[in-house]
């Protein structure tokens, strides 16, 4: 009765292939064991075929297709990036032309403080609702989403003719950058294969960047309505190069959608062999996964477990020194720091020369990132800022109280050059932390509330830095700057885990287990090699062709 019913369930369900190794004269192959009943036949009468030239020829071709594909799919999100920068410095633009022709929309200090500040206020609801849009729509269709508002931002920008229609268009601007934040990372991030991630995921601060450069360069040439109805350029590009991208595989198999996800995985990895092979083992950890999770538990429950509660630790820390380091107050105040020196120069091409500074260094750092480790770069630049930071603080207070003399602003400008190419990793990591450290059950809803909480940080501490500038002087901020940089470093190297070169799904294997201590993980945490052609493992399918003669 039971070889019957065994019999039966062969019949209905697929059973998993067993191999065994066929020796060769040129290599050693597996071959299924349905396979090697039939080579009861001397071994002299087969042939096994070697890997020719052509195959060789057509895995490399498979392998560029699909690394072109991810840099195609990653432009995408590039492109709406840009498009969510120029909010950012659009304030530096509008408030001076606002300032001159105040009979057209009138504003004082006031009101031009809660138009630059509002798109800040508002970028965190913004990210609140996208952990759960990207979880419930997908990461795809949450970023077309975020262009919603960001048209209507600008569109209305254009036409407002009340400081209360500018603040509601500041917000809507916001709003989007906020939904696109969190999504725009993990996207990248589960699209990407270990070797190219290391480039990608930080490209978003890039688009950033360039967005601001070029809301600014716009500035300078057109009217403030101009900019604004201009600005729709780049989110009308994004749409339409992000309807021709795929969904992100991990979230397809998540919703069961496993032949939309092998579809996307061929086109990601240009092999529909490779793209297989990946989806099953997408498929066997979302099975273990599920196996040990519970149906009902929600996001606050799986945040506490270990593998979500230590990278939440890691990444709230991290950016909590990085801001109290001075990242984006430097940025902001840069211009304001040199004028207390007795710098004299044009603002607009002032504003534009850090923009592009900004843009630069972004851009060298995500070269960087492919050949250097995280830990280690994470360590240089934290030392970097907090030694420029320092030697500024120091010629502060040797230079308090005596006059001013011309190489005070030489010296003034190359610590904060100094100090910003250092700092671009550290203002760059965040993003990178948050595509690479969360585990794939959370990582959506996680992504935009950290990013959230980011913001309304990031906010509270913009509108607190000038009390806390009265209170100890610049001198004293830079001091400030100095001990969090060097704490920052302190704190990476005991708590942050290598990630160039791992997988995600490896990464996450190492927030499961019992350490939090780098120190003391397990010594079996390696780099993921990546080699053109893997040896096969038992259960896999077939990669090499076997020819019976």
């Amino acid at each position: 009765m039971n070889n019957e019913r065994d019999e039966e369930y062969s019949r209905i369900v697929p059973q998993k292939t067993a191999y065994h190794m066929v020796p060769g004269s040129e290599f050693q192959c597996k071959v299924p064991m349905s396979m090697s009943m039939s080579m009861s036949m001397p071994m002299a009468k087969q042939k096994v075929r070697k890997l020719s030239t052509i195959d060789e020829q057509d895995h490399d071709a498979a392998n560029r297709r699909g690394m072109m594909n991810q840099i195609l799919s990653t432009c995408a999100v590039l492109l709406l990036s840009a498009g969510c920068g120029m909010p950012i410095g659009y304030s530096a633009v509008l408030l001076p032309q606002l300032s001159m022709n105040s009979t057209e929309v009138p504003i004082d200090v006031s009101t031009g403080s809660w138009i630059a500040s509002v798109h800040s206020l508002a970028t965190p609801f913004g990210s609140l609702i996208s952990g759960p849009l990207a979880d419930y729509l997908g990461r795809r269709r949450t970023l077309l989403v975020s262009v919603i508002p960001l048209f209507l931002g600008w569109s209305t920008m254009a036409m407002s003719n009340s400081v209360k229609a500018l603040i509601f268009a500041r917000f809507l601007c916001g709003f989007a950058t906020g939904i696109l934040g969190g999504p725009g990372q993990v996207y990248i991030a589960e699209t990407a294969e270990p070797n190219l991630r290391s480039l990608l995921i930080g490209a978003p601060y890039v688009a950033y960047s360039c967005g601001i450069l070029f809301v600014y360069s716009l500035g300078t040439i057109l009217y403030w309505r101009d900019v604004a109805w201009c600005a729709n350029i780049l989110p009308a590009l994004a749409v339409i190069s992000i309807y021709f991208i795929p969904e992100t595989p991990a979230w397809l198999v998540r919703n069961r959608l496993e032949k939309r996800a092998l579809q996307a995985l061929t086109f990601l990895r240009g092999s529909e062999i490779t793209a297989q092979k990946e989806l099953n083992d997408m498929k066997v950890r979302l099975e273990k996964e599920r196996a040990t999770t519970k149906t009902n538990e929600n996001i606050f429950k799986l945040c506490c477990q270990r593998v979500a509660i230590k990278p939440l630790f890691i990444v709230i820390v991290f950016s909590l020194l990085q801001m109290f380091s001075g990242t984006f107050i430097v940025i902001f105040y840069a211009i304001d720091i040199i004028s207390e020196f007795g710098a004299d120069f044009d603002t607009k091409q002032a504003a534009i020369w850090t923009a592009a500074v900004r843009v630069l260094c972004c851009m060298i750092f995500c070269g960087i990132l492919i050949f250097v480790r995280r830990r280690l770069i994470m360590v240089l630049s934290g030392i970097g800022s907090g030694v420029f930071c320092l030697a500024l603080s120091v010629f502060m207070y040797i230079r308090m109280g005596q006059p001013k003399m011309p190489y005070d602003v030489l010296v003034a400008g190359g610590c904060l050059l100094g100090y910003i190419v250092f700092n671009t990793a550290l203002m760059v990591m965040p993003g990178i932390m948050i595509g690479e450290l969360f585990p794939a059950r959370i990582r959506g809803r996680t992504a935009g509330g950290v990013f959230a909480s980011m913001n309304v940080a990031l906010f509270i501490f913009a509108k607190a830095f000038p009390a806390l500038q009265a209170f100890l002087k610049m001198r004293g901020v830079f001091m400030v700057f100095a001990a969090s940089s060097f704490l920052l470093i302190v704190f990476m190297c005991l708590f942050q885990p290598e990630t160039k070169g791992r997988s995600l799904e490896h990464i996450e294997d190492y927030f499961n287990g019992d350490n939090w201590l780098w120190l003391k993980r397990d010594r079996g945490y390696k780099t993921v090699k990546l080699l053109p052609l893997e040896p096969l493992a038992e259960n896999r399918p077939l990669q090499r062709n076997v020819e019976h003669a």
